[in-house]
């Protein structure tokens, strides 16, 4: 029979030792994972990319008809679609990693944060998605409206 203070021996007790587990292969549990999910700079990624993402999924699944033609043409239509897309690129990413880097200078640099901004916003998530649809959408407006968005990104980060 088992005594009250054995339950460190007992693998089925919930109050068992951490230590004292058999699983070699069991991770150590640490809070890294919860300063990185806290940090400014992820969270300022985040909602970047939520807003690019928001952006580019309605430009994706756009018909590629003007929904009111007596209004706008599907150019303009698809280009305002896109506008959020060059302004969180050329404009809200640099300054949000400015702003961090200010808020935080101890934490984070200048550069550290606008590189990382610009990898994940524009290298890894802007960028591709309009290449792809300049090079393969089907819908002719879209990939024209595609690849006007490259010239406005160029004229955009031009400016500084």
């Amino acid at each position: 029979m088992m005594q009250l203070d054995d339950y460190a021996t007992d693998p089925l007790h919930p109050n068992q030792n951490p230590i004292t587990d058999d699983d070699d292969n069991a991770a150590i549990e640490s809070d890294s994972s919860l300063d990185e999910e806290e940090s400014p700079l992820v969270l300022a990624l985040d909602d970047l990319e939520s807003r690019l993402v928001a952006s580019l999924n309605e430009f994706k699944s756009h018909p590629g008809r003007a929904s009111d033609p007596r209004s706008q043409t599907i150019h303009d239509e698809l280009a305002s679609i896109l506008r959020p897309v060059v302004e969180v690129t050329s404009h809200l990413g640099p300054s949000t990693g400015r702003a961090l880097a200010n808020g935080y200078p101890h934490l984070l640099g200048v550069e550290m944060c606008v590189d990382e901004i610009y990898q994940r916003t524009v290298s890894e998530l802007a960028l591709p998605v309009i290449l792809e649809s300049a090079q393969s959408d089907v819908i002719p407006a879209k990939r024209a409206a595609s690849l006007a968005t490259f010239h406005t990104l160029y004229n955009e980060w031009r400016k500084g």
